[in-house]
């Protein structure tokens, strides 16, 4: 039995390097040996978990197993090679002969298995998620073979993927990264995107933030050691995308310790050059281009699906198809522009008539769409190379832009905001980088190909200038940006780039991205600019770099988005009537009462503010306010109330000496609109309370508020709530019991730190749940067996701390074939 003899070689081989006596010739085959029990250990997975699809092998395991475990039962009996010379070299032979056979059959096995199950499951998620699906399995199963079996070696690799822009490079290094295989195959996982300009210190900084999921800012130790720290002693995998220059890995690999434990490092890269000085490191796969059946096989899941294909359609289908020579962006790109339009021959000849360049498809996509959502389009080359966009802020600024417009009186700006962001996606004009639980877009960007093609034309149409793109070197943006900038309303630039003589008073421009950039401290960069509207600087190490008094000399602001020198907002922003959005990336933001006068305002966010000071009794409600996130020691007075009658998203946190019944929680059902709603609180323990939720929640997270779980039922109750977290003992207890007729509409529940040890629950009392998140719960024995049989789960995402959660998470993912996916978090 082939299972049997793969047990007992691992057996054997852990009791050999466990053993304090180990004979004094096996370390001086350490290696050998070593791998020998590592691919004994993946051919015992591979036979437990499949044990139908490996039948085909079953001899061959079961022969090399015995063999290799008989011939280091030699090597123990062997105890003075100097007796047997000849029969220890002829044995030496065989145990490396043994090895490299069980590594084989061990890849052999493992490409069954992922014949059958991971690459097909990877590719179905793909499919779900729009990403671009390749044409065949090969790309996506030979780069998951080389990670797991493809080399016997245990030192640190890099797996180089190259090929041209939008052929799919990033989308392969996704898949492969998401799939279950490779995340039981690695302790630790890491994503970068390096693009052409980077440093290392900015690398460690977002590998540490993948890796962690936070990022410590405190820390003294350098950014560089941190994430060095975190690798250490862990097979890991970094993907480290968009490398554009042989120096980035020479700059970055004192980053990734070599543990001789298996980790490895994939690449992606448009450059040849790049790929093979990197390949020395390890094997380089170059992303073919698609067949033409391949080509219009995924031409026709994006346009068609499985519906019928009229014989004269697919033939220009064909033809439309072979024009993108291969190219899946370009396939994506004209998929979107057809599935917009009239199915037709006549329609669809007109697209394939075309010369079939990306550049021509894109500006085909971009002419069959609406004015107003060409305008939102080209505004996102204002953010810079590979930059992830957060969606909440994008849609902020399409609005203050003036870009959004709504003819259905009952429909929000935002959410016609967020239907023009969907509408891109579909056309495969913008990429989506993370989603929600629901499948919403929380950040997106630009593939490099589309937003070239957006700068150009956004040059042409005259909508916004990317100052650094259109003129690269800071010598030509001294002596000719302020001519230039002139005649443009809206810039994207570096805090130095706006730091103009007083001849640019009279500018024109009327709205600025600005990227702000490290070491750069001069301030007065935006006292020229009189008539701006929206100044947006990007989060980017939170930076502060302008005068909050000249700020608030720009009475024609709607929009403003920056960090600020002083946790204190003067009185002076009372001059700013026209305010729609504040965001200030900092905690502990002190507001003058002056704010309530802003009658515009339609989103007030911070990282937290500070208490906010009691209105003037004069003062007429903010009607428009639909945002007020994080506010410190909320009084939830009737008052307060009035004044944000309309109020959509609220984020609270209560001090421990402040909170209590003076609080006035219950006056929260006064707020029919409000969706989203986070209570945080740092007491040891909050006071009992008679707790009351507006019914029209749809998002809920409680963080430190020590409840009984028995209040539980409370929450269950609403109506419309999706999604709840519950974070830093929110409930607090044991043990917690769900009840029919609650959480009807819930599709994700998160418990991050938990002393819950019994979880009772039925798979009825969470009909509708997708994710379920159990991150930092130590004492629970199990997730309840009754979600085995929930058919709307999908995800599972543990942390690896917890071994019984993990079982129970894999035993779910098992009765469902795979469908439901577990992925750990590591802290």
């Amino acid at each position: 039995m082939a299972y049997a003899a793969v047990v007992s070689l691992a057996q054997t081989i852990n009791q050999i390097l466990n053993h304090d006596h180990t004979p004094t010739i096996l370390p001086l085959h350490q290696q050998i040996i070593r791998s020998i029990r590592e691919n004994a250990v993946v051919l015992q997975s591979c036979l437990h978990n499949s044990p139908g699809k490996a039948n085909s092998l079953e001899s061959q395991i079961r022969d090399i197993a015995n063999t290799a475990e008989n011939l280091i039962d030699l090597f123990l009996c062997e105890i003075n090679p100097s007796d047997f010379r000849s029969r220890f070299s002829e044995l030496e032979i065989q145990l490396k002969e043994a090895s490299e056979k069980l590594n084989s059959t061990a890849g052999d096995a493992v490409a069954e298995k992922l014949n059958s199950t991971a690459v097909s499951s990877s590719l179905r998620r793909a499919a779900k998620s729009k990403d671009v699906v390749l044409g065949s399995h090969e790309d996506l199963f030979w780069i998951m073979k080389q990670l797991t079996f493809g080399s016997s070696s245990t030192k640190l690799q890099v797996l180089p993927i190259v090929g041209t822009g939008g052929i799919g490079k990033t989308t392969l290094a996704k898949l492969v990264y998401n799939s279950p295989p490779i995340m039981e195959c690695f302790d630790i996982q890491g994503w970068v995107t390096v693009s052409q300009d980077y440093s290392v210190g900015s690398i460690a900084l977002d590998l540490l933030a993948s890796v962690k999921g936070i990022l410590d800012v405190e820390s003294k130790i350098s950014k560089e050691d941190r994430i060095n720290q975190c690798l250490r002693g862990k097979r890991y995998l970094i993907v480290m995308d968009d490398v554009w220059s042989t120096r980035v890995w020479d700059d970055v690999r004192e980053l990734f310790p070599d543990d001789d434990n298996g980790s490895r490092v994939i690449l992606t890269t448009r450059l040849q050059d790049v790929a093979a000085y990197a390949s020395q490191f390890g094997p380089s796969h170059t992303v073919r281009f698609l067949s033409a059946d391949d080509s219009w096989s995924l031409l026709r899941a994006k346009v068609i699906g499985d519906q019928h294909c009229a014989p004269e359609l697919e033939q220009v289908g064909r033809e439309i198809a072979a024009q993108c020579r291969g190219l899946p962006l370009s396939v994506v790109v004209v998929a979107g522009i057809l599935s917009k339009i009239d199915r037709t021959y006549l329609v669809w000849k007109q697209i394939a008539e075309s010369d079939g360049r990306p550049e021509t498809i894109i500006s085909l996509s971009y002419n069959h769409l609406p004015h107003h959502r060409k305008a939102c389009f080209l505004y996102m080359g204002g953010f810079p190379e590979d930059y992830e966009v957060c969606v909440s802020e994008l849609n902020k600024l399409w609005v203050a832009e003036g870009f959004i417009q709504c003819s259905d009186a009952s429909k929000r700006l935002e959410e016609e905001a967020d239907n023009c962001l969907e509408d891109l996606v579909e056309r495969g004009l913008v990429l989506v980088t993370s989603t929600n639980f629901d499948g919403k877009i929380k950040r997106c960007k630009l593939h490099d190909v589309v937003r070239d093609f957006c700068i150009r034309e956004s040059g042409r149409a005259m909508l916004l200038l990317p100052v650094v793109d259109y003129l690269p070197s800071p010598i030509l943006r001294r002596h000719f940006l302020p001519r230039v900038m002139k005649n443009h309303r809206r810039i994207s630039a570096t805090w130095s780039d706006l730091d103009l003589k007083d001849s640019m008073h009279s500018s024109r421009t009327r709205s600025i991205i600005c990227i702000p950039h490290k070491g750069y401290r001069r301030s007065g960069c935006v006292k020229n600019f009189s008539l701006l509207r929206i100044l947006h600087v990007l989060r980017r190490n939170d930076y502060w770099d302008w005068e909050p008094s000249q700020v608030f000399d720009l009475i024609y602001l709607t929009y403003l988005a920056s960090n600020i020198p002083t946790n204190i907002v003067p009185p002076a922003i009372s001059k700013l009537k026209n305010l729609q959005t504040l965001i200030i990336y900092r905690f502990e933001v002190r507001l003058p009462v002056e704010i309530w006068r802003l009658r515009q305002l339609r989103h007030l966010i911070a990282f937290s503010f500070l208490p906010l000071a009691h209105p003037e009794e004069a003062a007429l409600p903010l009607e428009n306010l639909q945002t007020l996130s994080l506010a410190t020691d909320f009084i939830c007075s009737e008052r307060m109330m009035e004044m944000i009658p309309n109020i959509r998203k609220l984020g609270i946190r209560y001090s421990e000496e402040k909170f209590g019944e003076g609080c006035h929680l219950g006056n929260l059902t006064c707020l029919l609109q409000i969706e989203k709603l986070k209570l945080e609180s740092h007491r040891s323990f909050w006071p009992s309370l008679n707790l009351v939720f507006p019914l029209s929640l749809k998002k809920l997270t409680l963080s430190g508020c020590r409840l009984p779980w028995s209040d539980m039922q409370i929450v269950g109750s609403l109506p419309s709530l999706q999604v709840l977290k519950l974070r830093k003992y929110a409930f607090d207890g044991e043990q917690w019991e769900t009840t029919w007729g609650g959480f009807c509409q819930l599709r994700l529940l998160l418990i991050d730190e938990s002393n819950l040890r019994f979880w009772r629950a039925r798979s009825s009392h969470f009909p509708r749940l997708k994710s379920l998140m159990l991150l930092r719960c130590l004492c629970l024995s199990e997730i309840p067996i009754a979600f085995r049989t929930l058919r709307t789960l999908e995800l599972i995402e543990i942390d690896d701390h917890n071994q019984s959660i993990f079982d129970s998470a894999k035993k779910i993912q098992a009765r469902w074939d795979g469908d439901v996916q577990v992925s750990v978090k590591h802290f």
